[in-house]
């Protein structure tokens, strides 16, 4: 077999799963008799290894691939113990499974959640993002691009429904009208009865003049009427009289 001395990128990744699958697929279900978890195995191996691709020089591809599938075997074999001695120790990979497999790899790889992963940890290991308190706190908080996301999703979700709900379910709308309408009508009662009470008065062409207090008004008339002498009365000549 040919040892694999390219730079692993989109374009070949194909050509480097066709060369190594068949062995890869092998080796896992030798160690894990399992058909199941050799294949998440040999998946899980080349999806590491073309995602550590732009560290990885020619010559170092292939040992890095070697020890990845060896990681996830010895992971699974720890985890779940094999159980079935009576499977055969050897299983070559069929045409479907291959197939399979390869179309798991090409999906996983070419995924948006992928390539934001990607992003991330280039930028991070190129130095693109300056070391700031806040950059730090986020990445020992653990939250991620992909989280903060999906929670702008989630609030703006929820907002929608919440007005929808209010509007359609509740008939809000409704309800705020009628309570302005009706606080409208309660502030302009409350405005002309208190008018009584002002300093003020309106005559009949509309315009504003100073009110005179009812106890002015009465202390002037009681003045008016001592002041003003009785007036007399012409009597008629009398007959009786002399």
């Amino acid at each position: 077999m040919d040892m694999w001395n390219e730079k692993l990128t989109r374009e070949n990744i194909e050509n480097f799963y066709e060369m190594y699958a068949a062995f890869a697929y092998r080796c896992a279900y030798k160690n894990l008799r399992d058909t199941t978890r050799a294949e998440m195995c040999v998946v899980d191996a080349f999806i590491d290894t073309y995602h550590k691709r732009a560290k990885l020089s020619e010559e170092k591809v292939i040992y890095y691939f070697s020890d990845a599938l060896q990681y996830h075997v010895n992971e699974l074999a720890s985890r779940y113990p094999v159980i079935n001695d009576s499977a055969p120790a050897e299983k070559s990979l069929d045409e479907y499974t291959a197939s399979t497999m390869k179309h798991t790899i090409l999906e996983k790889i070419d995924s948006p959640r992928f390539r934001i992963a990607e992003f991330m940890a280039s930028s991070s290991d190129n130095k693109i993002r300056r070391n700031t308190p806040l950059a730090d706190f986020f990445q020992n908080s653990g939250v991620t691009v992909m989280l903060l996301i999906k929670l702008v999703i989630l609030a703006i979700v929820i907002a929608i429904t919440t007005y929808f709900g209010a509007v359609t379910l509740f008939h809000a709308n409704y309800f705020i009208q009628t309570r302005t309408q009706k606080g409208t009508y309660k502030l302009d009662e409350y405005i002309v009865g208190i008018l009584d009470y002002l300093p003020v008065s309106i005559n009949g062409k509309g315009a504003v003049t100073p009110a005179v207090p009812k106890e002015t008004q009465d202390t002037s008339a009681s003045e008016t009427s001592d002041t003003t002498p009785p007036s007399e009365t012409p009597t008629e000549p009398s007959a009786t009289q002399g």
